[in-house]
């Protein structure tokens, strides 16, 4: 039976003398438990009784096998669960970290949110309701938030770090961003390596002081930080503000304090916003008092939008001018005359 071993066990008394520096002596009983394999004898797992098997044999263990001792002891037995049952294998977890990893990757580089994230892990588990590999996916808003910035962003980080490194020369772009309350500044390099131009974002910076010496101070930070050479940046890039590069005192100045040879990198959607605004100015019609009425005139109309549609099946053109007008005025600074 499975349950049942052949294994006796003796109980013996060994008397030890032990003098101490006092010459007294005292007995010390040590019960001493010996195991070893006896044909007529068999021991049960479950209740740890040692019987005899040698005059009745495969009828004494059928004998207890149905006592109500063994019984009892066999319910007991089953009702305590081994702790290996709640401990993933370490190949399992393995597996399963690396999915909730390429999960959470595929989510960043679509743009999903950590919300759609975990309504996609609770997707999965349902079609996949047989699989205990599914079951085992776990990646909700804070675990996805978690492996994003604490897991796939510093290895990303490393590998770009890496390379540059390797290529010596960079050029540097930065520029504050707001979220909320929050301003933030992120820097993003450019630099070449064995595939040719690669670009990578390094670094997210909580200032809320956007002043030229502030932004000079982290872009320092950021160098010293990963063991740049300031001296082997080749330009720094921006929007064309005053802070940035204006003539007097600007980060692109102080900059140009540290390394002579360095290159302004100016903001071509920016150059071309100026342009297309100041030009605006001077053209005889208003072109967001015509943009306004064409919506208007068409959104009102199904039939008129159905001919709308036909035309731009017409010309090949995705449909997508009421997504623009709606959105028009929500775009920071490039509008409508750009």
């Amino acid at each position: 039976m499975d349950d049942v071993n052949m294994i006796d066990v003796d109980i013996e008394e060994v008397q030890i003398e032990v003098t101490s520096s006092t010459t007294s002596s005292r007995i010390i009983k040590k019960k001493k438990g010996v195991f070893h394999h006896d044909s007529t004898k068999a021991r049960c797992k479950a209740c740890l009784k040692t019987f005899s098997v040698h005059c009745d044999g495969k009828s004494a263990l059928d004998k207890h096998l149905t006592s109500h001792a063994h019984k009892k002891s066999m319910k007991s037995l089953n009702k305590n669960c081994s702790v290996t049952q709640f401990i993933t294998p370490e190949r399992e977890l393995d597996k399963i970290s690396a999915a909730e990893c390429v999960l959470v990757f595929h989510g960043v580089k679509h743009g999903h949110s950590y919300r759609s994230q975990d309504c996609t892990v609770d997707l999965i588990r349902t079609i996949f309701e047989s699989s205990s590999f599914a079951k085992s996916i776990s990646c909700g808003e804070t675990k996805a938030r978690a492996i994003a910035c604490k897991v796939l962003g510093p290895y990303f980080t490393t590998i770009i770090i890496d390379d540059l490194l390797k290529a010596r020369f960079y050029s540097l772009s930065g520029d504050a961003s707001n979220k909320g309350s929050c301003k933030t500044f992120p820097f993003a390099v450019q630099y070449f390596s064995e595939i040719g131009v690669s670009r990578g974002l390094i670094e997210f910076i909580n200032d809320s002081n956007e002043i030229a010496v502030n932004i000079f101070n982290n872009i320092c930070k950021v160098i010293d930080k990963y063991k740049f050479k300031l001296e082997n940046l080749t330009s720094f890039g921006s929007d064309n503000t005053n802070v940035n590069f204006g003539k007097n005192h600007s980060v692109f100045q102080l900059l140009k304090e540290k390394v002579s040879h360095l290159l302004k990198g100016d903001c071509y959607c920016h150059v071309l916003h100026n342009a297309v605004h100041t030009a605006h100015d001077d053209l005889p019609i208003d072109i967001e008092t015509i943009l306004c009425k064409l919506y208007s005139y068409f959104s009102r109309s199904a039939k008129r939008m159905e001919n709308l549609k036909e035309y731009f099946d017409f010309v090949q053109v995705d449909f997508q001018v009421s997504c623009f007008i709606e959105n028009m005025t929500k775009i920071r600074w490039t509008d409508y005359k750009t």
